[in-house]
């Protein structure tokens, strides 16, 4: 008997899974999601997301939803262990996707609005209570075998398996990928807190990251009545014993007490920076923690997982649709894989500051971190499936705002080439004109104040009245920028002739192929 195909198996169903889930149903793709736990796990891990988590969201259709429920962390302080202010960076700066640099949340609450999405979306399929055992790749796709919480096995088929099972992946070992560890290791104790009714807000900054010596600690504010802290070990204590309760209340005096918040969780957690060696192999793929591990003290682990599903879900589609060759996913680890070492070692960089023990060194970072003042805002660029020789290509691209209030990506996603010139246009030779067809990429001019707004044509036309996109685009003396779906630039071109070069060299790499070839989901 011929077994059922999904086009799509993912392993484990956090943030991620979540989020793969949503953006490849949406795309048409039939998604089955295989999670372990019967339940959504109700407590928080993540707390803090930035722009261009919420410009993925945006992508999905939930960025409203989940502006809801977060609150932007504006105030980041570096304290001294007195409390006193080390240094003060705050998170104000313009950000390229349009939204504020950095927030905070309550995971449940943002993990509700991602469940309830997914399941709404046609072609995803949940299944609860389902543990993969083993992955099998095939010549075509790939076999899991699954044990569902009554005894009952089975074998899962599908085209592709996406493994967003966490830290200790089944899918990866499975495959056979090894990691590299990179080096960092540091026990925290990992507290949330409910403030009680009718208490007054806690006096804690957004972010405060305590460079003490004797007692290393972070802290933030969730939103709401929401808290937490981070403290860690530096006393010998074994973790299970540190994790206890009333270690944790003796250590969060100077704030709070029994009498006046909830201890939601207290957890022991090993933060480590590791990444696996691949993030594809065959018809197997990672994302997350499945693929990397990095400290938080930059808040972008989460955040790291969802550019993996920004990026995987594009090529992934051109992929599923006979548009590109299988050998494009490579071109997944390429974009992803340095950029998320790249923020691995600047988290790394940020943990060694902050969980220095030696008074001596303590006292030195002190006073470098006084002298250097405020840091610009750490946002390198990917590497890989771009125009090379070009210094902005690989930056995230600007999201202009547009007349209406919307961004762009509330009116046009997937691959675009934003011109702000529709004459440029009109010499566009036919096999340029069709590569564009052939790679699905839409042209989008964008008009100044008062410019002719048009979203019924093959080419859309927005007007920006604050013009940031336009302004970018004339000061870097260019007439198009092209953006991959994933937000990133892929390249610009400076003139009609090395816009036609751009558009092939993007053809090249997508390994674009003829449109009687390509498939459509079922």
């Amino acid at each position: 008997m011929k077994m059922d195909v999904y086009d799509v198996a993912i392993v484990g169903y956090g943030p991620v899974g979540q989020s793969l889930a949503i953006m490849l149903g949406q795309a048409g793709w039939r998604t089955v999601v295989l999670e372990k736990q019967s339940e959504i796990y109700p407590l928080p891990r993540a707390c803090h997301l930035d722009h261009e988590a919420m410009r993925i969201f945006q992508n999905m259709g939930i960025a409203e939803q989940v502006s809801e429920v977060i609150v932007p962390a504006r105030d980041y302080q570096l304290l001294r262990g007195d409390l006193s202010v080390l240094a003060s960076l705050p998170r104000i700066w313009e950000t390229p996707s349009g939204w504020e640099p950095s927030y905070h949340f309550y995971q449940p609450d943002v993990e509700g609005i991602l469940d309830r999405t997914a399941l709404s979306t046609t072609g995803v399929e949940l299944r609860r209570g389902v543990a993969v055992t083993d992955v099998r790749d095939q010549v075509d796709g790939v076999e899991l075998d699954a044990t569902s919480a009554d005894g009952t096995r089975e074998v899962v088929c599908a085209r592709y398996v996406i493994g967003a099972d966490g830290a200790n992946s089944v899918v990866r070992r499975a495959a056979g990928i090894a990691q590299q560890d990179l080096g960092f290791e540091a026990t925290w104790v990992v507290t949330d807190l409910l403030l009680n009714e009718g208490e007054e807000p806690l006096g804690v900054p957004d972010t405060g990251q305590v460079c003490d010596p004797a007692q290393p600690t972070h802290m933030a504010w969730l939103g709401g009545r929401h808290y937490r802290w981070e403290f860690m070990l530096v006393d010998d204590v074994a973790p299970e014993t540190a994790q206890r309760p009333d270690n944790v209340w003796a250590k969060l005096a100077r704030w709070v007490t029994p009498d006046t918040a909830e201890l939601v969780r207290s957890t022991a957690y090993t933060f480590r920076s590791v990444v696996a060696e691949t993030l594809n192999k065959g018809h197997v793929l990672l994302a997350g923690d499945s693929g990397h591990l990095m400290p938080p003290f930059m808040g972008q682990g989460m955040v790291s997982g969802l550019r993996d599903v920004a990026t995987l879900s594009w090529l992934l589609d051109r992929v599923l649709r006979g548009e590109s060759p299988t050998e494009l996913l490579g071109a997944y680890t390429a974009s992803r894989s340095a950029h998320v070492i790249a923020y691995i070692e600047q988290s790394v960089d940020v943990g060694r500051i902050i969980c220095e023990t030696d008074p001596v060194l303590a006292q030195a970072k002190a006073v470098q971190l006084e002298n250097d003042g405020e840091a610009p805002p750490f946002q390198p660029p990917v590497t890989a499936l771009l125009r090379p020789g070009q210094d902005d290509a690989g930056r995230l691209s600007i999201q202009p705002r547009l007349a209406d209030g919307r961004l762009l990506d509330d009116v046009v996603t997937g691959l675009r080439l934003l011109i702000a010139d529709r004459d440029a246009l009109a010499g566009l030779p036919e096999p340029t004109a069709g590569l564009l067809r052939s790679a699905r990429v839409t042209t989008v001019i964008v008009h100044g104040p008062g410019g002719t707004t048009s979203l019924d044509s093959d080419v859309v036309e927005v007007a920006e009245p604050d013009r940031r996109f336009g302004s970018w685009l004339a000061a870097a003396g260019c007439l198009a920028a092209l953006v991959r779906p994933d937000g990133y630039l892929y390249g610009v071109a400076v003139d009609s002739h090395d816009l036609v070069t751009l558009v092939e060299t993007l053809a090249t790499d997508l390994g674009v192929v003829a449109p009687a070839q390509v498939v459509a989901p079922a």
